[in-house]
């Protein structure tokens, strides 16, 4: 049986100083209980195109804007929302596992950081949409 978690947005303090700016997180605070962080990676995006277009079986994501404007658009069984993250806005995105997600970038190298608490596995993303439409319907 399938567990639908909607994503929430995880708030963060930014300390900006004449030198520059410290951006800080911390696993008991900002990560969800059961998120261990296993990889991570950092994405810039392409105006023009469009990223992920997926979804997970496994793995829950934390994604933290570090540069431009982002756009997340998620869709899941009965749920559907966009969110924009900016760092300014001080917020990043928890995207638990059976949630389609796809991201636009305002602008070339606007860039990400995904957080993810599973190893990358192939066999573990639903890459076509009509068979995440399934496996959610059931």
């Amino acid at each position: 049986m399938i567990k639908f978690v909607r994503p929430k947005i995880l708030k963060y303090s930014i300390y900006p100083e004449l030198s520059g700016t410290l951006i800080p997180f911390y696993t008991n605070k900002h990560f969800p209980k059961k998120f261990r962080l296993k990889r991570f990676f950092i994405l810039y995006g392409k105006s023009k195109f469009f990223r992920a277009d997926h979804a997970h079986k496994k793995c829950s994501q934390i994604i933290i804007p570090l540069k431009g404007q982002i756009k997340i658009k998620i869709k899941s069984k009965n749920f559907s929302k966009s969110f924009s993250l900016n760092v300014k806005k001080r917020k990043a995105l928890f995207i638990p596992p059976y949630n389609w997600i796809t991201i636009y970038f305002k602008e070339n190298q606007d860039s990400l950081l995904t957080l993810c608490d599973y190893k990358y596995d192939k066999k573990e993303y639903i890459s076509l949409y009509k068979d995440f439409k399934k496996i959610i319907s059931k």
